[in-house]
This record gives structure tokens, C-alpha cells and sequence, in this order.
């Protein structure tokens, strides 16, 4: 996510209220990029679901984490000139010192605050994990989480936890397909965590249709709405967002494929698919997030991840992909219902 760079609390000083405060911020010093903008990794990039009509002021937790605590004792902010916190704080395992602060910070706050920060501290892939389980029609693989492991500490643990192989090995905080390795024994996983660092310890479920491809759904759930994102398709098991020019783009079965998906705004899945990811919004606790799955021979919902990190934008520029434009109105509607918001057909606020 990329965001101007904000000074430690300098906001709302000299201006009128304003309905929505939005509120970013890292553990880490962000990372410059063109223009005098900062890179925010672990937040949401949602921010452009907000109408122009709302007007919004930002946070930038990002700076002097140490001295934003110390201001948060002698003088918290006053919020109350906001009806609305939108926290795109959204990765716990980048950001859980950002988190703390913007959770002391909403202490007696009486507004609307959409994503709370506790919340988002239980969105972990293992934490996910524990609480989907045992959803009817939804496979959820078990997941280990080891920090620093050492030599044959990580197979002894994956022994203990009746993990099977192959494993998927990545760092936690990682997402956009980075994977440390998929390992198949215990040799090859000790190998894998060999460096210092937490690690999470996936199964690896074998999603393949019929035809050999595997196919990922990603659902977004904005304030309880759901909304079709994309289906992606590779001949790799690895799928992730550059499989759409890769793979797909030569493919017009394919294309077609996602396109039918997109004939409902949720997506045109069978009953089932609808039935898993209502319970799955209802265990999250969170206000918007997006899940990605596969679907088995089986029909059951095969989990990959649920969390609000992971992306919405861009949408596809190819030509070929541009029906994909379409859930950009029905996205934008929802986000603005869940920040309590009514807009009208033209975009002004009401």
C-alpha cells in the first residue's frame, strides 16, 4: 500500500471534522518509493473504496513508535470530531506494536471503528486456522507455528502435532505466493528453517480438478456483504496473481470460466461455498477481509487464507480481463454501508 508520509499525530490540527479517520502505520520505517510516498506493506489497500464524496483525514502510525506510547500517556488525540476509524493497520505479524498503540488510542472512543485492532491481533494464519476449524463443508489444513526453531526441532514438532507431508514452509508475515520451500520430509524441513525467524508450518492439500489446473477463489466480506474478487487459474499449485497474464491470458475457456462466476456480484458458486463463508465472517470477528480457497472433487471448500491484508487492487488492465471492472461498483457500495455511510447514485454523501 502506498500512502503519503504523515507526521506522528499531526492530524485534525486547523481543519473541520470530518466524518472518517483513516489510519495506517508499520512497525518498521516504511519504505520510500517515488514521489515522497512510503510504502506501508501489512496494510489494506481498500482506502480506494472510499468514495470522493466522504471526507476522510489520515493517521500515520508509521513513525517513533516509541514516542507515540509516550504521547498516548501524557495526551491521547481527541477523536471524537470523527464518526468512523478505518484502520488498514491489517498484518499482526508485521505490525502488533502499531496494533497495541492504535488500541490504547481507541480506548473510549464512541464511534464506529471498522477492523479493531484486537481483532486483527487474532488474524494470524494458525490463530485463522484454530477458529475456522470444524465449519461444516470447509477443509481448513492444520498449520504449526515455530519461532527459531532449531536442528530437528521443526520435524520433532511436526511429529508431535500429527502434521503429514508435504508441508508448505513460509515466513509468517508473508503473502503474494512467497513460499520458503514445499517440503516433503523431515530433512528437507529442517533445511527449510535453518535460518532465524518464525516460521508457519502449512499441510499441503492436493486442489487439482479434473483437468490437472488449480484454480484459487478469492471472496471479499465487506461489513457482512460478499463480494466476488477473482478465480485464478495456473498449471502450477502456487497460484498467485501473475498467473493471470501467464497462464490465463492465452486461455479464453478460462477467461469465460471467471467471467460466468461474476454473473452474481458474490459470485455464481453452488449454496455450499455461500453456507462456508458466512461462517466463516461470523468466527473472524473482523469488519472486512478477503478468503482465498480452493474448491475439492468433493464439493467442500478447501481453505487457503482468511485475513483483510491480502489485496483488492489493482484491477486487471488487459483488455481481455476488463469484465473484472464490474465488481468495482457493487465493492464500493458495500465498503461505503459498512462505514455507515449512505451515498447516492452520484456519489454524494447523505
Amino acid at each position: 500500500m502506498t500512502l503519503p508520509v504523515a507526521g506522528q499525530f499531526d492530524f485534525g490540527a486547523g481543519k473541520p471534522p470530518a466524518p472518517l479517520l483513516v489510519v495506517v502505520g508499520s512497525d518498521r520505517q516504511p519504505r520510500a518509493s517515488i514521489g515522497g510516498r512510503a510504502r506501508l506493506d501489512g496494510n489494506s489497500d481498500v482506502l480506494q473504496l472510499v468514495p470522493d464524496a466522504i471526507a476522510s483525514q489520515q493517521l500515520n502510525l508509521s513513525k517513533q513508535l516509541a514516542a507515540s506510547r509516550h504521547m498516548l500517556k501524557q495526551h491521547a488525540p481527541d477523536l471524537s470530531r470523527y464518526e468512523c476509524v478505518l484502520n488498514l493497520v491489517t498484518d499482526p505479524d508485521q505490525h502488533p506494536r502499531t496494533l497495541e498503540v492504535l488500541g490504547k488510542l481507541l480506548r473510549g472512543y464512541r464511534g464506529r471503528v471498522i477492523n479493531r485492532p484486537e481483532a486483527v491481533l487474532r488474524s494470524t494464519r494458525d490463530q485463522v486456522a484454530k477458529r475456522l476449524a470444524e465449519i461444516n463443508g470447509l477443509r481448513v489444513p492444520r498449520i504449526l507455528r515455530l519461532r527459531n526453531p532449531k536442528p530437528g526441532a521443526a520435524p520433532a514438532a511436526v511429529a508431535r502435532g500429527g502434521l503429514a507431508f508435504p508441508l508448505i514452509v513460509r515466513h509468517a508475515g508473508t503473502h503474494t505466493g512467497k513460499i520458503v520451500d514445499l517440503v516433503g520430509d523431515g530433512a528437507q524441513l529442517d533445511s527449510a528453517c535453518a535460518a532465524p525467524g518464525t516460521y508457519i508450518l502449512i499441510e499441503y492439500v492436493d486442489f487439482r480438478s479434473e483437468d490437472g489446473l488449480y484454480r484459487k477463489h478469492r471472496l471479499w466480506s465487506f461489513g457482512g456483504t460478499s463480494i466476488f474478487r477473482h478465480l485464478i487459474i495456473s498449471d502450477d499449485w502456487n497460484v498467485h496473481v501473475s498467473e493471470r497474464t501467464r497462464f490465463m491470458l492465452a486461455r479464453d475457456d478460462l477467461i469465460a470460466e471467471e467471467a460466468r462466476l461474476l454473473a452474481r456480484p458474490d459470485g455464481a458458486f453452488p449454496p455450499l461455498v455461500h453456507a462456508v463463508f458466512d461462517a466463516v465472517k461470523a468466527r473472524l470477528g473482523l469488519d472486512f477481509f478477503g478468503m482465498d480457497f480452493a474448491i475439492g472433487g468433493d464439493g467442500r471448500v478447501i481453505l487457503f487464507e482468511a485475513n483483510a491484508t491480502m489485496n483488492f487492487f489493482p484491477l486487471e488492465p488487459h483488455l481481455k480481463f476488463s469484465y473484472l471492472g464490474q465488481i468495482h461498483g457493487p465493492a464500493q457500495q458495500a465498503f461505503t454501508g459498512m462505514l455507515g455511510f449512505a451515498t447516492t447514485s452520484a456519489g454524494e454523501e447523505r
